[in-house]
């Protein structure tokens, strides 16, 4: 099996395949690509969404939002970098890599755009509070594809859900191109395969599992043997993502003063390849890593090309780094249990498992009461003023009519959307706990 370039490099989006003359002069579909993803509601919520640190007390410490950009930003040099090498692999096919940058660089930019407050933190909330209220969650209405979803909770999945439905009200218009979805997408699979459940990662909801497999076929992703190939594109948005977290953590946590500067310095002039250079800054030290990182991932990239074209390749591209730079990661992945056990984070982490709970609580019992009443108007008072938390009087009315499962879908899209500040204030007016 070989993946094939103009498959993979797809414009098409679901129920809307590309047009058979591209307009000459306008932007191209990966322009409009990143400008939806730019302009939609769920990117400009991470502005205050926790990356590591919640509610950080320094402005400058990143949020998702931040993280993305940067994340972007790496990824877009990666994609110039893999075009020139993708142009001497195939150079009948040049004109198809003149996207290549703009294609990563959006999957960069939604690689987190369905993480829910609280980090990764709000998916573990999220995960325990379903399973241990799985009947009053699921109330005996829920097919157990949807069961499978909730109780493993992904940000990734619910960010392919986002990106490439087309009647989510919030942003049903992204709707991104089938390239620009495969970027994205690192776990190739649905939260009913034995690896999410043995991985806790997954990127494909039973309710896109539909518009997924559309856009396999599309693309040429089903291998001979039934497995999904990864994107090609997808382990370069992987690497950035990689490059980016790794190193700006450990400079934030320096910032909120977890480790002192100087052996964060020290490991990051090591991974640019000038231990001995101390008089840099640790800002220039970190930039000039950053670079060798790029470069190693893409020789990385290079090497395995043959296996990554022919579907084979699963791993990311940093577990074939060499010494240097896998003793570099070793070692920060080490400090990590420093960084997530650190005092300034666990107030916010415990306390989000009652206030993201008691969000989830008040809406599911204001669904089942919808779905025993019939009609909005004849709901109790409290139901509708939570009805009302979230979404307006026409689409409630609209929709009244859908089943509890139907429900429960919206109120997990609209749970993960939250920011962390809302999140703890609609949980305090759930509660009656009310600020001026």
């Amino acid at each position: 099996m070989s993946l094939e370039w103009p498959k993979l490099l797809s414009q098409d989006r679901v129920d809307q395949p590309a047009p058979a003359t591209p307009t000459v002069g306008e932007r191209s579909p990966f322009e409009i690509d990143y400008d939806r993803v730019v302009f939609s509601e769920p990117f400009r919520r991470l502005a205050k969404k926790t990356q590591v640190h919640p509610l950080a007390p320094n402005d400058h410490i990143h949020n998702r939002l931040i993280h993305s950009i940067e994340v972007g930003s790496v990824g877009r040099s990666l994609g110039n970098k893999i075009q020139s090498f993708l142009v001497e692999q195939h150079p009948d096919q040049k004109v198809l890599f003149d996207n290549i940058a703009q294609i990563i660089q959006v999957g960069c930019l939604i690689h987190d755009i369905g993480n829910p407050p609280f980090g990764h933190a709000g998916e573990n909330t999220i995960r325990e509070w379903v399973a241990k209220h799985d009947a009053l969650v699921f109330n005996n209405q829920i097919d157990a594809a949807t069961r499978y979803d909730l109780l493993l909770f992904e940000g990734n999945a619910q960010g392919f859900r986002l990106a490439a439905r087309k009647d989510i009200s919030q942003c049903g218009y992204m709707r991104l191109t089938y390239a620009s979805l495969g970027a994205m997408i690192k776990y190739p699979w649905a939260s009913d395969d034995p690896r999410a459940a043995a991985k806790k990662k997954f990127n494909v909801f039973a309710s896109e599992k539909e518009i997924f497999t559309d856009m396999v076929a599309r693309m040429g992703l089903q291998r001979p043997d039934g497995r999904i190939a990864r994107h090609p594109l997808s382990f370069l948005t992987e690497a950035a993502d990689d490059i980016c977290y790794r190193l700006l953590d450990m400079e934030d946590a320096v910032s909120m003063r977890i480790f002192p500067e100087e052996p964060i310095k020290k490991l990051f002039l090591t991974l640019a390849g000038c231990p001995d250079d101390t008089w840099k800054p640790t800002a220039m030290a970190r930039s000039e890593a950053i670079d060798a990182l790029i470069n190693e991932t893409c020789r990385v990239f290079a090497e395995d090309y043959p296996a990554i074209l022919n579907g084979e390749r699963q791993t990311d591209l940093k577990s074939d780094f060499s010494d240097r730079f896998s003793g570099a990661f070793e070692e920060i992945g080490k400090l990590y249990t420093i960084i997530f056990s650190h005092r300034s984070k666990l107030g916010y982490e415990i306390g989000s498992y009652k206030m993201l709970g008691r969000i989830i609580k008040a809406f599911v019992l204001s669904a089942q009461a919808l779905g025993e009443r019939g009609s909005y108007h004849d709901l109790d008072f409290i139901s509708q003023r939570c009805f009302n938390l979230a979404w307006d009087d026409a689409f409630i009315k609209t929709n009244a009519d859908k089943p509890y499962q139907w429900w429960l879908r919206q109120i997990f899209d609209f749970v993960s959307g939250l920011t962390d500040n809302y999140a703890i204030q609609i949980s305090g007016e759930i509660e009656g706990i009310l600020t001026p």
